[in-house]
């Protein structure tokens, strides 16, 4: 998921590529990809860039340097080189100065001209606090009551740090951010690539219109009508996304990396409250392994932003549902994608394949297609089924 100026890990190579392939080119951002239209728009326009390989790497943290170089060539094109001779001391520092001098630096000085603490990966608490000073030094104002219904649709309010509390209440009005599926904003996670582009998008449309009329903005994106590739809701179109998933990622693929965008689905609100088998007290985790997965091909076919699940019994299921397997104690064991219909045999049987995330006895998770499952009446293991087609 994606390709900033080129949020590169090696920060000298940062200005050295040449110029930016589309998003579309990008092995690793498929066309299905959740945020492909967001990285695309920012590639096109040199906000963001690649790597020498030719991947985005979407999934990568962004740090708190280059989250600053991307609010500079986003919003302050060119205001960077009023602080050229800083370079030297790091390829960032232009940027951060031309931020700095816009009172949009919240660093300390000693802080933010220190490369080692700015090559940090950047928290969604920072991430808000940049924003919110970006909008207010454009003229974006927030009411107190447009922040108090904001607080109120942030389920971990919190467990935000108090310095942050008003930044993140104003991103969360202006609808720039929206949380995760659960409803939480998650202010010590890190933002990845991909996000980032996102990030860089809503702003953008956000400042399109008048500071008078931003508190309008949707807290959530309109709800999709169609699956994440433009095309109607029908079992034929959601097997072509998965197919396409096929390729992209193969049987016996290494998904140690994960879903770094797991806790933004909707399918979070249909596994997370499972307690798991070997744990109680934990949750599954929709970024990494078995839940990771799923989750990845759940919004790859119905998007990230609309579709709600809702839960069918499993002889209902349909291809792209969210499989929960489930001791007899009901506590979760494993989560799977289903891929064909089930099929009921005379002994009240139900069989079905599903595509799958699993160790399999190695040390990382790998993919798995086409694996047969079986209900059987009185066994070991039931199933909970949920699906995102429309009632």
């Amino acid at each position: 998921m994606k390709r900033i100026l080129t949020l590169l890990l090696v920060p000298a190579l940062c200005l050295g590529l040449s110029a930016p392939a589309l998003a579309a080119e990008f092995p690793d951002v498929p066309a299905t990809y959740l945020f492909h239209q967001a990285i695309q728009d920012c590639v096109e326009k040199k906000i963001l860039s690649g790597y020498d390989d030719g991947t985005f790497r979407p999934t990568e943290p962004v740090t708190r340097a280059q989250f600053c170089v991307m609010l500079v060539r986003a919003f302050y094109p060119g205001q960077d080189q009023a602080h050229a001779e800083l370079k030297p001391a790091g390829w960032f520092l232009p940027s951060a100065a031309a931020l700095n001098a816009k009172d949009i630096m919240f660093y300390g000085e000693k802080y933010w001209k220190d490369p080692s603490l700015m090559s940090i990966s950047i928290t969604r608490m920072d991430m808000a606090q940049f924003i919110a000073n970006v909008m207010k030094e454009k003229g974006y104002t927030i009411s107190d009551s447009a922040k108090a219904a904001a607080q109120g649709r942030i389920a971990d309010y919190a467990s935000i740090d108090g310095y942050y509390q008003d930044a993140v209440k104003t991103v969360f009005a202006l609808g720039i951010i929206t949380g995760y599926g659960d409803g939480t904003f998650g202010p010590h996670d890190t933002m990845t690539r991909g996000q980032g582009a996102v990030i860089i998008q809503r702003m953008a449309q956000c400042l399109s219109g008048s500071p008078e009329s931003a508190v309008s903005a949707p807290e959530q994106p309109a709800a999709p009508t169609t699956l994440a590739n433009g095309k109607a809701v029908t079992e034929e179109n959601v097997l072509e996304i998965i197919n396409g998933l096929r390729e992209t990622y193969p049987e016996n693929f290494d998904f140690s990396g994960g879903y770094p965008l797991g806790n933004s689905s909707p399918v979070r609100s249909a596994t997370h409250p499972y307690p798991r088998a070997e744990d109680p007290k934990t949750h599954t985790s929709n970024l990494l392994g078995c839940g990771g997965w799923t989750t990845l091909v759940s919004d790859a076919v119905f998007t990230q932003n609309g579709f709600p699940p809702r839960k069918v019994e499993l002889t209902e299921a349909r291809p792209g549902d969210v499989l929960i397997m489930l001791d007899k104690d009901n506590r979760l064991v494993h989560v799977a994608s289903i891929l064909t219909h089930p099929q009921t045999d005379q002994k009240g049987c139900v069989s079905f394949t599903v595509s799958q995330a699993s160790t399999r006895q190695q040390e990382i998770y790998r993919i798995y297609w086409d694996s047969p499952y079986t209900w059987t009446p009185g066994g070991t293991y039931h199933y909970d089924v949920y699906t995102r087609y429309p009632a």
